[in-house]
């Protein structure tokens, strides 16, 4: 038994429940798609596919590197919540990394795009030139890790809308 005020900790447990648990809301606004809301701030990366909500949900929450909780609010009012922990597989020992940063979104909103339609997101990893005549090209090392810095593009799959923001 755990007594009152104590901690039972192991190795690749889950971390201790934090004071206020994070919070990610899945509103479904169509049969498709999902609004994803978390900590009260809608992400700018959504609407989400519903065929997405799974991974999407579990990548915050190991992100979070907490227990989490969730709640999935239907179109027919119902409202599902549960209390989801992180894969302990992916949260890094506290002991290890005391200086982790918490995460930080960064909003990116632009205009100009067709309701409903996918748009891509992509970091600038670097600039090329196009040669004389007018082609480009670009070598990419896959195992290269992009770093939020930098410029954003949204790209409107449909629409051709094409933003480009600095991030810094």
């Amino acid at each position: 038994m755990i007594g009152r005020g104590r901690r039972a900790e192991s190795p690749g447990s889950v971390p201790p429940v934090p004071p206020v648990l994070p919070q990610i809301i899945a509103e479904v606004v169509s049969a498709e798609h999902v609004v994803l809301t978390v900590n009260g701030r809608r992400l700018p990366a959504t609407p989400t596919r519903r065929d997405e909500l799974g991974p999407a949900i579990a990548e915050l929450i190991a992100r979070f590197a907490s227990p989490t909780r969730v709640e999935v609010r239907e179109l027919d009012g119902s409202v599902y919540a549960d209390i989801l922990t992180p894969d302990p597989d992916s949260v890094a020992p506290l002991d290890e990394s005391p200086e982790r940063p918490r995460p930080e979104l960064v909003e990116f909103t632009a205009d100009g795009f067709v309701p409903g339609e996918d748009v891509a997101i992509a970091l600038v990893l670097r600039h090329t030139s196009a040669a004389g005549n007018g082609t480009a090209r670009a070598l990419l090392d896959r195992a290269e890790h992009a770093t939020v810095t930098g410029e954003l593009i949204l790209l409107g799959r449909i629409s051709g809308t094409t933003t480009v923001r600095r991030i810094d």
